[in-house]
This record gives structure tokens, sequence and C-alpha cells, in this order.
């Protein structure tokens, strides 16, 4: 039987960090990114629609409501795992209320990166990706 991909929702201000994730995702046979977004609303919007397995965002996004995101993946989107990236202990402690799965302050290795993700991924998955991750 083959594995299914984890589907993964960027969601990210275009530039650097958003170009170094997504270089980096790709690397990940099992990662398949659906889709990408750079605010809340599109964000709510496409992953209402496709339910991905994985949403990693920022918290630092065009208008309000990141952590009313949060409480909504978290209430709707039961499946769906949750990654943010945070530039200081406020933002953390508030994605941490709202439910994210893993806070992760913007400047983290990649090999964290990896082994979060892998750790976040169901258990039929084959995390046989991560070698030739870690090896970049």
């Amino acid at each position: 039987m083959e594995e299914q991909p984890v589907t993964a929702l960027i969601v990210v201000r275009p530039g650097p960090l958003r170009n170094s994730l997504l270089a980096l995702m790709n690397t990940m046979p099992q990662i398949e990114i659906v889709a990408e977004s750079r605010d809340v609303s599109s964000l709510l919007r496409m992953g209402t629609q496709m339910q991905p397995d994985l949403v990693l965002l920022e918290t630092e996004l065009p208008g309000d409501g990141v952590q009313e995101a949060l409480r909504q993946i978290r209430d709707e989107w039961s499946a769906t795992h949750t990654i943010v990236l945070v530039d200081n202990a406020i933002q953390r402690l508030n994605a941490q209320k709202a439910g994210a799965d893993v806070v992760l302050y913007k400047g983290f290795r990649a090999a964290s990166l990896v082994r979060i993700i892998s750790s976040l991924l169901p258990q039929n998955v084959s995390p046989n990706y991560l070698e030739r991750a870690n090896m970049n």
C-alpha cells in the first residue's frame, strides 16, 4: 500500500523565511505543500477547504486574528497539527494559549524543524526523508 503524503499549508509572509521553509520542506518527500498563504483570512479559507495535516504559520501576519485562527484550527480541524513561528515570549505564550501544537522562535535550526515535523507525522508515515534532510 502506497503511503499518502502529509499535506501542509504554509502561512508566512513572502521573503527569506518563507523561501527557506519551502526549500526545506521540499526536501521531505513525505510532505506535500498544498497551499501557501500570506494572511489569516486566506489561511482560514484555504484550510477549511483542504483540511491539511500540518499548518506552519508565523504570528506576524497582515491583519489580526492569528490566535483566533489557532483556536479555530484546534476546534474545527482536529486532525491538523500547528507549528507557530514567533519573535518573542509574549507571542509564544499567546500561541500556546490558543492551542498551537509546537511553538518555535524564529532562527531555529532546520534539523530541529525536521525532527518536530517527524514527531507530528502519523505513525504509518515513514520518516526516511530525515536522513536526506539532515544531510543538507
